[in-house]
């Protein structure tokens, strides 16, 4: 074993011959303990966002798309141009749904609102999981071929009064007409349907407040264009390798079109999410400089306190570099060892906080969580770990500096 290291070893556990702790070890272990304290801060922050992020992902899961395949040109895309057959082919993809949007006026039991209306096929009820979503109601968009019926997101409901028990209020839809407007006649620039709103969903705050779920088919017949469709949208199979997925339908699309996975499809509030995570997490690094700076004074301490027997091991043929390698692994110790019972206890707050729900979570209103959302990344852990270690080896290079320049001039 490397003689520095030894050494560093024993003024680290070293005591006072009438027993308990010196002062400089005393400083020591108070350093230890910010770095403890600060790890365990770190790596329980860096986890309730991936917990946030995963409870996200989740309820956009059910409403978003696996791949969202859209125009990189224009607003449409023609039906008959889309390979559906060949889409549907690619191994792993669960199906896939033709989707049509645009803003509308609604209105309903004299409210209304701007909204987006969301047109599907009959396959986007089968393929996504709206079940959890549906808060009352029912999950319902045809019923033959002639009975078209919307579902609502909870904020748009909310704002028009929408009651899916009230058999005599329907959804007035207006959507504005293509070409040119006749200014004297206004009403005749839209076309205007009424839809019976059979249930209503709630995702996510800004999913509620914005859409409308309306069968493709209505929506075809609405606007007299059966041709064309805003994207596509793709589901794939549990387990399936979606990198994979995304290379097929590369090649077979071409550049005439983009293909988003679901991240990118809400890329925005995903970017805000993880620059709040490293804002967070730099704050927190800030606050942790405040125990490393400890860590310098009780090394320095210990550099004056231990001059005599730095002579005595020069003296038997101990190097000025080696003198300071002592202090560099004196500083490791009090990081490493305050950092793995940092994570220790880290691990521990947040197992116990999936487990019983410690810390819960003010919220208003229907919400899916009643207490903060944890998930503990092993990349966090490391992220944590070797961050304690740069800040061992940078507050311990001063001590060694004058330890080695101690013995220099001797």
């Amino acid at each position: 074993m490397n003689l520095s290291f030894k050494i560093a070893r024993r003024y680290f556990f070293s005591r006072k011959k009438q027993g308990g702790f010196n002062a400089i070890s005393l400083i020591s272990y108070i350093s230890l303990l910010g770095y403890a304290v600060g790890a365990a801060a770190l790596l329980i922050v860096l986890s309730v966002f991936n917990g946030f992020e995963g409870l996200f992902t989740n309820m956009y899961s059910n409403f978003d798309a696996d791949f969202k395949v859209s125009p990189a040109t224009g607003k449409y895309i023609l039906l008959s141009d889309l390979p559906l057959q060949q889409i549907n082919a690619i191994n792993g993809v669960q199906g896939t749904t033709a989707v049509w949007e645009e803003n509308a006026l609604l209105r309903y039991n004299s409210k209304q609102t701007i909204a987006t209306i969301k047109a599907v096929d009959k396959n986007y009820l089968q393929i996504n999981p709206l079940d959890s979503n549906l808060l009352y109601g029912d999950l319902l968009l045809e019923a033959g071929v002639d009975s078209a019926f919307a579902l609502v997101g909870n904020g748009l409901a909310y704002q028009l009064g929408v009651d899916p028990g009230d058999q005599f209020n329907y959804l007035g839809i207006y959507l504005p007409k293509k070409g040119k407007v006749d200014m004297l006649d206004p009403v005749g620039a839209f076309s205007h349907g009424l839809v019976f709103p059979i249930g209503v969903f709630s995702v996510q705050e800004e999913v509620d407040n914005k859409y409308v779920l309306l069968p493709l088919s209505y929506v075809f017949k609405l606007i007299e264009d059966s041709t064309q469709v805003s994207s596509l949208e793709i589901r794939v199979k549990s387990g399936t390798n979606n990198a994979l997925v995304r290379t097929k339908l590369t090649e077979l699309l071409g550049n005439k079109y983009v293909i988003k996975n679901r991240f990118e499809q809400r890329e925005s509030f995903f970017k805000v999410m993880q620059s709040e995570k490293t804002i967070s997490y730099f704050i927190l690094v800030f606050i942790l400089l405040i125990a490393a700076f400890n860590t310098i004074g009780s090394l320095y301490m210990l550099v004056i306190e231990k001059r005599a027997d730095m002579q005595l091991l020069a003296s038997m043929g101990l190097s000025a570099n080696s003198a300071a390698s002592i202090f560099i692994y004196q500083g490791l110790w009090i990081a490493v060892t305050g950092g793995l019972l940092g994570i220790m206890l880290g691990l521990g707050v947040c197992l116990g906080q999936q487990q019983f729900n410690w810390v819960a979570l003010q919220t208003s209103g229907n919400t899916m969580i009643s207490a903060y959302p944890v998930l503990v990344k092993w990349q966090d852990a490391l992220q944590v770990f070797f961050t304690l270690l740069a800040m061992g080896i940078i507050t311990s290079l001063y001590p060694a500096y004058r330890a080695k320049s101690m013995l220099k001039t001797r």
